[in-house]
């Protein structure tokens, strides 16, 4: 082990020691309950006062309807969404539900500023969030579960978490590095997993749809002991499709326990475990622009097309972890808290994937990958947080320390193919034997360390909020074949101011700074010299406006940014297996989102953005100026979920929506475009309990995404690789409850 990880290691055990070992010196003092709304005589909604004293993660516990009140992603402490200095998206579990969410980038279609299906697939979850968002081995794939980072292998070895186990996504929009650490600048996604609550949960459903599709999946729940002293929460699916791509198939099972011990009302343990297994991965391909979105003399590929061979397509993957959230209640003053996970994953990818069509628009030049990954990962977080007053100010201060380590190992063998493996894409031959690649091993241990502080400081009804951190990050990357080894010492000061005001008439306009940083593992090529990368930096000025009217469960944020990212890693054009760092992108523009649940009946979400995203600096010819591929400049939302409570209806909910994404450039030099594109979605519900009492609990659903069967190009990022759209899914099921 080099001595600065040693390091590194020793004092973050020795810390997470003495935070565990501090004194139980209140054990019989009563911590600060989360108030929830209440309703008055006259049926009007209250929404809540939180202290955020105390409460970290009690937040993630469920919500009916659309609207979150509280948000623990935007600052690690239980704070109202409308008194954070930040634009912060929460979509609940009611909506994953409500839409027939069957991954993670489904469940983000209808938030602000979220680009999640630019490369539409079950494999990951990639997203786009205020323009940033890349493509391949770089991607920003979602990747923070609980408020810890899902650390990922070398190359395809990344996590993904079915949303069946969530409880909620949340969504911090700008740069997140002063209480996360190593984060791109557009910001990051959230995921929360279900935990055990109070009241019993019982459900089962069953579930078939397109493509073959059929799932089943239970969640359970509830009290082990009858004093509530232990909860628990068992949830799980499992699922087999085929795809809309020929020979391409995807399953999933995935299991998730978790059981909380409250042994005083000052002290909480959840331990929360995951395993999940797929051994077929989908569909993770692309096709050529000419023959998509360009014409090509023979006419249109199908949405079907497959570019690789089913003699040579495999994707498996494997994740298993175990964590625990503590959280102690010192006394009236402090709370300590400690976030940990251990999380493994297997992987093994096998593909042909196009290179380039040749000038006769129809022969693919092909090339072959070979990839066998293994990685364990560490992630803790230590927090201390302290409610006080210093004359008028009330503060909300929060000490934490968070470290984070991924010890990796690759096989990888990848190559260009002969012209004897060219695909004719119009009489595609497939069942051929390919050469195998040679596969090279490549070992790879990152360590991360930070420390953070943030003041939340309220004076009358004007909040404040300052944080600052300093972040230590190592790598060490040995790649065996040629003995190379090489090392990166990273580190990088980022800090947040925000202000923000509470008009009595519910309307709070604010401003924030923030800033970003993100190492970056790998090297330029030989051909370049081989130096390893700088880190990717940023800073975002944002100032917008939040409105949760007074008496209705309703919440609207409008936010404006500008954002710089400089050092961003994008494929080398000259070594197509290396990247390279293009200079600086810009990306300023406007987001506006509204939630509300107006009622028992209704439910509501419109979600509007303008993005402008422009490379300002580059390496690379003809570049500098032009617009980022993939990012829109409009997009929008909307979806309305309406529930019969009575008459002849009662027990039928329906509801419907449309997406609309404008065009994008097709690659970095803006030679293309890939047009425009509306979608429309609608589900069906029906609660047989309507019909008879002992039928209670029991729901018929039908889901329908992209209702129009619309053929379309999600995105392309190159003139060599574009990504066709979901066609029509149709999903119908059977609900039951108890």
């Amino acid at each position: 082990m080099a001595p600065r990880r040693r390091d590194l290691a020793l004092a973050t055990t020795a810390l997470s020691s003495l935070l565990l070992a501090l004194p139980a010196s209140a054990q019989d003092s009563t911590a600060a309950p989360l108030t929830l709304p209440e309703e008055t005589p006259a049926g009007t909604i209250v929404l809540p006062e939180v202290n955020v004293q105390a409460t970290a993660w009690r937040a993630w516990q469920p919500v009916q309807g659309y609207v979150a009140p509280l948000t623990t992603t935007g600052t690690k402490t239980d704070t109202p969404l409308i008194e954070t200095p930040q634009s912060v998206g929460v979509v609940t579990r009611d909506q994953i539900d409500d839409q027939g969410a069957l991954n993670v980038s489904q469940a983000l279609r209808y938030t602000a500023g979220v680009l999640p299906e630019v490369r539409p697939t079950s494999r990951y979850d990639s997203v786009f969030v205020r323009g940033f968002g890349g493509q391949g081995t770089s991607a920003a794939y979602v990747n923070f579960l609980d408020g810890l980072r899902q650390q990922r292998g070398i190359s395809y070895a990344i996590p993904t978490v079915d949303p069946w186990l969530l409880e909620r996504i949340e969504v911090l929009r700008g740069p997140a590095s002063v209480l996360y650490g190593q984060t791109g600048s557009g910001g990051i996604v959230n995921l929360v997993s279900r935990r055990p609550t109070e009241e019993a949960v019982h459900e089962v459903r069953l579930e078939a749809g397109s493509h073959a599709l059929l799932q089943t999946a239970f969640d359970f729940g509830g009290k082990l002991t009858e004093d509530g002293e232990f909860l628990y929460r068992l949830t799980g699916i499992g699922r087999i499709a085929d795809t809309q791509y020929d020979y391409n198939k995807e399953s999933r099972i995935a299991v998730a326990p978790a059981i909380t011990w409250r042994p005083t009302a000052d002290t909480t343990l959840t331990v929360l475990g995951n395993y999940q297994y797929e051994p077929d991965g989908g569909f993770y391909n692309f096709a050529p622009a000419v023959g998509t979105v360009l014409p090509n003399r023979y006419g249109r590929l199908p949405s079907s097309f497959f570019s690789g061979d089913p003699n040579y397509n495999l994707f498996q993957r494997r994740l298993a972890s175990i964590g625990y959230q503590l959280e102690h209640r010192l006394d009236e003053t402090w709370t300590f808290r400690q976030n940990f996970r251990y999380q493994h994953i297997d992987a093994e990818f096998k593909a042909i994937s196009g290179r380039a069509l040749a000038a006769n628009q129809r022969t693919l030049s092909r090339s072959i990958v070979h990839s066998i990954e293994h990685a364990d990962t560490f992630a803790l977080d230590n927090q201390a947080q302290a409610t006080f007053s210093t004359g008028p100010l009330d503060h909300t201060l929060l000490f934490g320390v968070d470290w984070g380590r991924s010890s990796a190992k690759r096989r990888l063998g990848n190559a260009a193919l002969s012209p004897a493996y060219a695909l004719d894409i119009f009489a595609p031959s497939y069942d051929l034997n390919f050469p195998e690649p040679t596969l090279a091993t490549t070992s790879q241990i990152q360590d991360q360390l930070g420390f953070y502080a943030q003041d939340q400081i309220a004076l009358g009804k004007l909040r404040l909020t300052l944080g600052l951190r300093q972040d230590f990050a190592t790598s060490e990357t040995v790649t065996r074949a040629t003995s190379r080894s090489t090392s990166q010492e990273d580190s990088a000061f980022t800090w947040r101011v925000g202000a923000l005001y509470l008009f009595d008439n519910g309307l709070a306009p604010y401003a924030s700074y923030a800033t970003s940083f993100l190492p970056n593992s790998g090297t330029y090529s030989p051909a370049r010299g081989g130096a390893p990368f700088d880190p990717t930096t940023g800073e975002q000025y944002e100032a917008g406006i939040k409105f949760q009217p007074n008496g209705l469960n309703s919440y609207i944020q409008l936010a404006a940014f500008q954002i710089r990212q400089q050092d961003v890693l994008t494929p080398d054009p000259v070594s197509v297996t290396y990247s390279i760092q293009t200079g600086e992108i810009r990306s300023r523009g406007i987001e506006l989102e509204g939630r509300a649940s107006l009622n028992d009946n209704l439910d509501l979400i419109a979600a509007y953005a303008y993005t402008d995203a422009e490379v300002t600096e580059s390496t690379i010819a003809n570049v500098t100026g032009k617009a980022v591929p993939q990012v829109p400049k409009h997009s929008a939302s909307a979806w309305a979920e309406y529930r019969f409570t009575d008459g002849p209806l009662r027990g039928l909910g329906i509801g419907a929506g449309v997406r609309y994404i404008g065009k994008t450039p097709g690659d970095d030099t803006n030679s293309f475009d890939v047009s425009s594109f509306t979608l429309f979605d609608a589900a069906i519900r029906y609660d047989l309990g309507a019909l008879r009492e002992d039928l209670k609990g029991a729901q018929l659903t039908l889901n329908v995404s992209n209702i129009g069967d619309k053929d379309y190009v999600a995105s392309c990022s190159s003139a060599d690789a574009c990504y066709f759209g979901n066609r029509r899914l149709v999903l119908a099921g059977l609900r039951y409850k108890w």
